[in-house]
């Protein structure tokens, strides 16, 4: 494709996919496969790459595991997403109490989470120098079964270390208290999409956490008043 195209972007696309696979440590090298077997319990699955071109003209290349190959889960995996109603609910007050709305998405969220699933790959051509090596899978990978809910749980306790807890009625809208009790500061998740409704979103880049992997992206100056919702 980039030969046809003149350039190098899905090949740069490409390895950085990759880079930050290792970088998030979402495989565990077990060595080459005609050298070690795979542990015992664990079911061999294979990944595939997704390509795509954002609206802002990026090239996104995402390694998706083959999640239909895995056994169904017992448990549930079900991870839900903050309401139309909810989210317009929470920029309401934002513009009542005149605080600040941001919207921002966090890169590579799944990676964050690790996986409870006993699953492992053989590294094809793509993986570079650990082609033939048995990858223990780590991580929550996009595409397996339960990677949506191990992402919910992870980041519900990030929010919580922050301070925040979910509504009873809303469960995907955290609230926090201001220092002086006079109202809430929320946060909406829809996955790895959040908006941010506080008198200061600022203070949240004093964490180490959220300064590595929340803010990622950002766009400032989202208002009721200038919604679509």
């Amino acid at each position: 494709m980039d030969q046809g195209n003149g350039n190098n972007k899905w090949k740069d696309a490409n390895d950085l996919e990759f880079g930050q696979l290792f970088d998030y440590n979402t495989f565990r090298d077990l060595g080459h496969s005609k050298d070690n077997l795979p542990p015992a319990g664990y079911k061999k699955i294979s990944v595939h790459l997704v390509f795509d071109v954002k609206h802002d003209g990026r090239h996104k290349v995402r390694v998706v595991a083959d999640g239909h190959l895995t056994d169904i889960p017992i448990d549930s995996v079900y991870s839900g997403v903050v309401s139309l109603r909810g989210l317009r609910i929470m920029l309401f007050l934002a513009e009542l109490n005149q605080w600040d709305v941001w919207a921002t998405n966090i890169g590579n969220a799944y990676l964050e989470a690790n996986t409870k699933e006993k699953l492992y790959i053989i590294a094809g051509p793509k993986f570079g120098e650990v082609q033939g090596h048995i990858l223990v899978i780590e991580k929550a990978l996009y595409g397996l079964r339960s990677s949506g809910k191990r992402w919910h749980e992870r980041f519900a306790e990030c929010l919580r270390e922050e301070g925040f807890q979910p509504c009873k009625v809303e469960p995907d809208i955290w609230m926090r208290p201001l220092m002086d009790n006079s109202c809430y500061e929320y946060i909406a998740i829809y996955v790895d999409n959040l908006a941010l409704g506080m008198k200061d979103p600022q203070i949240l880049l004093f964490s180490s956490w959220w300064i590595v992997v929340m803010f990622v992206s950002l766009f400032r100056g989202l208002s009721l008043l200038s919604s679509s919702f």
